[in-house]
């Protein structure tokens, strides 16, 4: 194993996008954070005792817990798992719980990478997304997070919404670039089953935008950014200084990682595992003993397709001669084949042994992979 995963359920308020698994029943933080304690011994002592290299908490809210959270999760952690020198440790934080108090704690106590997520500065924006914060506090968090010793710094932003224009769009990106920030994580907003957003779009009250608006806003990132000095290296992902997200690219290079919290995933390379997404069922199955997690055997094919999944929406790229050796011939000689009508119109380039999708066709992943997957 890698790198650990921890997924922190709270959020002070439900944003309409979003389909994560979340509880805004605070009542059941403690009760939480003593089954996570349990779930990190459980499986700390029968995992391989490899050195990792990065912690990420995400959620939900992470920046909710409190820093005597954190250290109970934090002294689990090291009585059951080693960790590398320097490595990446990554919480996620919404711009309203980032106060100088919070932030020199979070220092403290071991954290080197803030995501913070901004999504927009403009308050239409943020009040139809329904945000717990505004456009001031935005700005504000992360001008705190560099002052208080954060070199670090990510923040999220979200294009594609309904309503914003090419220029408010533009002056997001132009207000991240003004401030102190590493890397910075743009995706474009999604209508996913069960969300307010998608019960808004079936009964006509939000519309999604055309697609070539989209296609120009992500192009007006691209070039910005760029400009800027940032590295394009995944899909929805540039940094800066060499400051890209270690513990993403450990899911973008198919390594092993642990999940641990409701609805976390992990894989140790031939198997997928995922935990409940239910406070209630997590905190009660780890209780009482009770199975909390479900796991796949992975096929060929379903490795060969995950490897795609990761690869390909990085700089990296797919190897051939490494799926001929992970998954057999006739996956490498698929993938050649299918390559090639993307490989004649510029969509994919090769080099040094290894294909590529070109970062400005990103946006067409879903449709190359389709051609490129295994019946």
């Amino acid at each position: 194993m890698r790198g650990i995963y921890i997924h922190i359920p709270f959020c002070r308020q439900a944003c309409r996008y979003c389909d994560f698994y979340f509880s805004v029943s605070l009542r059941y933080l403690d009760p939480f954070v003593d089954a996570l304690l349990e779930e990190i011994r459980q499986k700390g002592e029968s995992s391989t005792g490899h050195s990792l290299e990065t912690l990420y908490l995400g959620g939900g809210t992470p920046s909710l817990l409190s820093a005597r959270h954190l250290e109970r999760i934090i002294n689990a952690l090291y009585k059951y798992h080693s960790f590398q020198e320097s490595p990446e440790w990554t919480i996620e934080c919404n711009p309203d719980d980032l106060n100088e108090h919070t932030v020199k704690s979070l220092g403290l106590l071991g954290f080197n990478r803030l995501s913070i997520g901004i999504q927009s500065f403009h308050e239409r924006d943020l009040e139809i997304m329904r945000r717990s914060h505004n456009a001031e506090q935005a700005e504000a968090s992360v001008l705190l997070a560099s002052s208080g010793g954060f070199e670090n710094i990510t923040m999220d932003l979200i294009y594609g919404i309904p309503g914003q224009s090419f220029d408010e769009w533009e002056e997001n990106i132009e207000k991240a670039l003004s401030l102190p920030v590493s890397h910075l994580s743009a995706y474009h907003l999604t209508f996913e089953p069960g969300t307010v957003f998608d019960h808004w779009r079936k009964n006509g009250r939000l519309h999604p935008v055309q697609e070539e608006e989209s296609v120009d806003q992500y192009r007006i990132l691209r070039e910005k950014l760029l400009s800027a000095g940032f590295d394009h290296y995944e899909l929805s992902n540039f940094a800066r200084n060499g400051m890209s997200s270690k513990h993403n690219l450990l899911y973008w290079s198919g390594a092993s990682y642990i999940g641990l919290g409701p609805s976390a995933h992990s894989y140790d390379g031939e198997r997928r595992s995922w935990n409940t997404s239910s406070l209630k069922g997590y905190i009660g199955g780890i209780n009482n003993g009770d199975k909390i997690d479900e796991t796949e055997q992975l096929t060929s094919s379903e490795k060969y397709h995950d490897y795609l999944l990761t690869s390909l929406r990085t700089r990296r790229g797919a190897d051939p001669a490494h799926m001929e050796e992970a998954f057999g011939l006739e996956f490498r000689v698929h993938f050649e084949s299918s390559a090639q009508a993307f490989l004649k119109n510029g969509s994919m380039s090769a080099a040094g042994g290894r294909l590529f999708i070109e970062p400005g066709q990103w946006l067409i992943t879903d449709h190359i992979l389709r051609a490129l997957f295994m019946d």
